[in-house]
């Protein structure tokens, strides 16, 4: 046989050149090479391994800033001064407190800071060491009343909280007032505001609601609160992510610092215009330049009103403090932003959750005493015109349709009170206390000594 010709062995040489070069200029087409074989495996960083680390990275931020959250707000809600309108420590503090009684009451209220002060404020006039009102969870005077009356051994706690909505005390009462701990009766103070105030755009924006309500139980009160996808979806976003869920509290900080800034920056130039002015006019330096008196004068939110002898501190002194007409100057401002527009507001699902707290205690054997709470004719004046009429008349119609089981105690009648009973256009103080619980004390006298 011959030999093999050039010809023949020629392409077989330059095939392999090739693919050598080829993989020189393309090293991932060798054998084993980033393919998940031999030792090379995973040697090049790909997009999954950075992206993991970035997850588990904010997941540790999200449950450590949880966490951190979580212990600040215990902090300051133990601390006197602890925000009373917006700390929601508060709510778990009470709610901590509520299902730690032996034996529980047997009477609770439930309601807004229109039932807190005037309970908490006749226990105050006698006794000034009591807790501040944001704390504070009892009615000494009602269980005196209820003793008097031949109710023995009377317990009473208070679920009212700052800014309770109708949605609110059917959060409480569906929670709370159940098993062990349910009461034999139930007293509800409500007003308007409690169903239609315009600094609550949603039943979802008040802070019992974002306290109470989390993923493990926000199915059954979806229907009712969430009734869009959108708002579902919104609600496991805040409630799945902290750093998300807190997205709006950061920028209000941002704006904080903005303004802080903003502020320094004006003052300084200002500073430099005054002393401009005063070389002009060849005023001395050691002279006292001439302020507005309003400059001079440090408003202080800890002098509180002497209405009382025995008003002790509070966390929310700025709403006693001043003199009663700068008290009901504050509250008319404050209420005319409430009701604004109040008559085209819409109270369904406000009115829903009256009806529906009332079926939950009917259904739990819970007796209610429903107390359409009084409020002063410039209150009332602030409202549109009709709006009041037909919310009582509302009240009136639901409250009816459970018979025996609830009492509406209508104290609307303006005979009955003076301004002299109100801290300020709708707070009462202890003197109104004292009337308010001689309203109810028949229908709860009543329903306990069945």
């Amino acid at each position: 046989m011959s030999a093999p010709s050039a010809s023949t062995t020629t392409p077989i040489k330059s095939s392999t050149t090739a693919g050598i070069a080829g993989t020189k200029l393309h090293p991932e087409l060798l054998p084993g090479k980033y393919s998940g074989q031999g030792e090379d495996k995973g040697s090049k960083p790909g997009w999954k391994r950075p992206i993991s680390w970035a997850l588990a990275i904010f997941t540790v931020i999200n449950l450590g800033l949880a966490q951190v959250s979580s212990i600040q707000q215990e902090r300051s809600a133990r601390s006197a001064g602890g925000d009373f309108w917006t700390n929601p420590a508060l709510i778990d503090l009470a709610i901590k407190e509520y299902k730690a009684q032996k034996p529980p009451a047997n009477v609770v209220l439930l309601g807004s800071s229109l039932m807190m002060f005037p309970f908490w404020a006749m226990d105050a006039s006698f006794d000034p060491k009591i807790a501040d009102i944001a704390h504070y969870h009892k009615s000494v005077a009602l269980q005196a009343v209820l003793e008097k009356n031949g109710i023995k051994n009377s317990s009473v706690f208070s679920l009212a909280s700052a800014g309770q909505m109708s949605s609110d005390a059917f959060l409480y009462a569906s929670e709370f007032l159940k098993g062990d701990t349910k009461p034999e009766v139930v007293v509800w103070g409500i007003a308007p505001r409690d169903f239609a105030d315009d600094n609550v755009k949603s039943p979802m924006a008040t802070v019992s609601f974002k306290q109470i309500v989390d993923l493990h139980n926000f199915s059954s009160y979806a229907k009712t609160f969430l009734p869009r996808f959108e708002d579902k979806a919104e609600f496991i976003a805040n409630h799945s992510c902290f750093l998300y869920g807190r997205r709006w509290r950061f920028q209000k900080e941002a704006d904080r610092t903005l303004e802080k800034i903003s502020a320094a920056v004006a003052r300084v130039i200002v500073g430099k215009a005054a002393d401009s002015k005063i070389t002009a006019t060849g005023a001395t330096a050691g002279g006292a330049a001439s302020l507005p008196a309003a400059a001079t004068t440090t408003a202080t939110t800890a002098a509180l009103s002497k209405d009382s002898a025995n008003t002790p501190d509070l966390s929310i002194s700025s709403l006693l403090a001043g003199t009663a007409e700068q008290r009901w100057e504050t509250s008319t401002r404050e209420y005319r932003g409430r009701y604004k527009n109040i008559a085209e507001r819409d109270l369904s699902v406000q009115m829903s959750c009256l009806d529906n707290t009332l079926k939950i205690c009917q259904e739990r054997g819970i007796k209610v005493v429903l107390v359409n709470m009084p409020l002063t004719k410039l209150n009332q004046g602030l409202m549109a015109d009709g709006f009041y009429q037909r919310f009582n008349q509302q009240v009136k119609t639901l409250a009816s349709a459970y018979g025996k089981d609830v009492t509406l105690v209508d104290m609307t009648n303006q005979s009955q009170f003076q301004e002299s009973d109100f801290w300020d256009t709708v707070h009462m103080n202890h003197i109104g206390g004292s009337k308010l619980i001689g309203g109810i004390l028949p229908a709860i006298r009543s329903y306990l000594n069945k």
